[in-house]
């Protein structure tokens, strides 16, 4: 028979915070606690088999189930692992502590759907957690904060302050878009900020939160983001040491076609004084497109490394100390021994590194691959690559798509040879080629070379004749200032057919090619006197040398 209509039931009830509390329920009565909303059973009897007389309490919806939970142990399952003294006291935590042990922005109610603006979240976790009066000195503050994957709207700029740790999910994952006027998404702060109140170098006299290196900002870690501006910049880092910046993708509005502007910068270095400066940063698997500038400093930035990044369709990559003016503060000595290596830069307007002031910066193992052309290709170089205002910058081991169009002794023949490496520098460009020549009785162009003057150049190289002879040697082509004089001086081993020992000779040509009037290409020629079917092939590495300003 179907219940169709079911009484009122009565069951034990009264107020647990008020006189005795809850009293002992008889086995399986229940108990409500009025006052507290909880719901409890009697236990029973030992004798009836319960484990122990008392009350056992039922969950309802009033209940926090993290502050009763004690039951997470490490591997608990799996028997091998002992998280406490022994196998019988394991190291209990309850539900809450462990989910606290990660930080979400979602917990300060960032939603990272595309929709509305998340600045004041994103902010506020910030400084709820490295920033907060109460423990902000204390190292169990410096957490890990996490941005899940998302498009998360900034409409203002978010300051980072020392010790932060931001993990996206990864670039192109996590992105923040600047939907506002801010001029700046990111910008480094120094400890004196606090919730709501943001300080750098600039406010020191005015609210008397001065800059030192102890609380300047540093050991600053953002890691997994996509930065898309939408004409501000894109990180501005003050008086920033030992931080780290990886797999960090930053995005501008700059188009090929738009003009330079100073103030159009994916990543602007800055520092107070030579005491304390920005140092010491690694940039690790960084991708920077679309601004005038895609990295600028002008002041004294030293040990910063940048690492597997790429920079691509900007007007310069990176740019030292173009603003610097020696001896104003910040800018007793400009960046220096700063390296960048391993790194990739293509479709940049004009210099892919451009030193202007500072010493010992160095770029090594990089591509640089349709730079320097003004938008144009590798046929029509409008300025060097890389260019050292400065001396004792270097350029090692550096890869130029524009050396094998420009380097060929035919096809690039009326195109003036704009350098790889510009200015007061002390490089070595490393190429390597082949050519096959065979005889040929007056001088014929082999290769060409920039004509900077006061250049030096040493080309390694080794000479086959199948069946006559085999040649090693160094060809050491010099240029000097003056009277525009050019020497070559071959200095080679050989083995083979005596006859041949003499049978080719090289010389070079300075040559004024484009609108210019001054010498800007040399042509290394070669004489052959041997026999008219054989090929000679020639395979050679130059290593190129400066020292002093064009």
């Amino acid at each position: 028979m179907a219940v169709v209509q079911l009484s009122k039931i009565q069951i034990r009830r009264g107020q647990r915070n008020t006189g005795s509390g809850l009293p002992q329920l008889a086995s399986g009565e229940l108990g409500w606690a009025i006052d507290t909303r909880e719901l409890y059973i009697g236990n029973g009897a030992v004798s009836e088999g319960a484990p122990a007389v008392g009350n056992t309490k039922v969950l309802t919806e009033y209940d926090d189930i993290f502050s009763i939970a004690s039951t997470y142990t490490y591997k608990q399952d799996e028997g091998y692992i002992e998280t406490g003294p022994n196998s019988g006291n394991p190291v209990e935590r309850t539900l809450q502590q462990r989910l606290d042990d990660t930080v979400s922005v979602k917990s300060f109610g960032a939603r990272g759907d595309g929709s509305g603006d998340d600045t004041q979240a994103l902010q506020r976790a910030i400084d709820q957690l490295f920033i907060n009066n109460t423990n902000k000195t204390n190292p169990v503050s410096r957490v890990r904060l996490h941005i899940e994957p998302g498009v998360y709207n900034i409409t203002g700029t978010l300051y980072i302050p020392p010790y932060a740790t931001v993990i996206g999910a990864g670039s192109d994952k996590t992105v923040l878009k600047q939907i506002g006027s801010a001029s700046v998404m990111l910008q480094t702060v120094n400890a004196f900020s606090e919730p709501g109140n943001y300080f750098n170098f600039a406010d020191g006299d005015e609210f008397g939160d001065t800059t030192s290196a102890a609380n300047q900002a540093q050991r600053i870690l953002v890691e997994g983001i996509t930065l898309e501006t939408n004409g501000s910049k894109g990180m501005v880092l003050e008086n920033c040491v030992n931080s780290e910046f990886r797999d960090i993708k930053i995005v501008g509005g700059w188009d090929i076609s738009d003009s330079i502007a100073n103030d159009n910068i994916g990543i602007e270095v800055t520092s107070l004084s030579s005491a304390v400066k920005s140092s010491d940063c690694v940039f690790l698997d960084c991708e920077i497109s679309n601004f005038s500038y895609a990295v600028k400093s002008d002041y004294n930035t030293t040990g910063n490394k940048f690492d597997r990044c790429e920079f691509y369709q900007s007007g310069h990559g990176i740019v030292f100390g173009q603003g610097t003016i020696l001896g104003n503060p910040g800018q007793e000595f400009g960046p220096s021994r700063n390296i960048v290596s391993n790194s990739y830069f293509h479709d940049i307007n004009k210099h892919g590194i451009w030193i202007v002031e500072g010493e010992r910066n160095v770029s090594e193992n990089n591509q640089f691959v349709l730079v320097g052309n003004s938008a144009g290709n590798d046929l029509t170089p409008s300025v060097s690559i890389i260019q050292y205002d400065v001396k004792t910058n270097k350029s090692i081991d550096d890869y130029f798509s524009r050396t094998e169009r420009l380097i060929s002794g035919s096809a690039s023949s009326t195109v003036p040879y704009v350098p790889e490496v510009g200015g007061a520098a002390d490089f070595i460009l490393m190429f390597e080629n082949e050519i096959d020549f065979g005889r040929q009785l007056s001088a014929q162009r082999i290769f060409r070379l920039p004509g900077v003057i006061n250049q030096s150049y040493e080309i390694d190289y080794m000479m086959i004749t199948e069946s006559r002879f085999v040649r090693k040697g160094t060809l050491t082509v010099v240029v000097y200032a003056t009277d525009n004089d050019i020497q070559v001086y071959d200095e080679y081993y050989y083995a083979g057919e005596e006859n041949s020992l003499q049978a080719i000779e090289f010389e070079g040509q300075l040559r004024s090619l484009g609108n210019s009037s001054n010498f800007n290409t040399i042509d290394v020629k070669a004489t052959s006197n041997l026999q008219v079917n054989d090929r000679t092939y020639m395979t050679f590495t130059i290593k190129a040398h400066r020292s002093d300003r064009t």
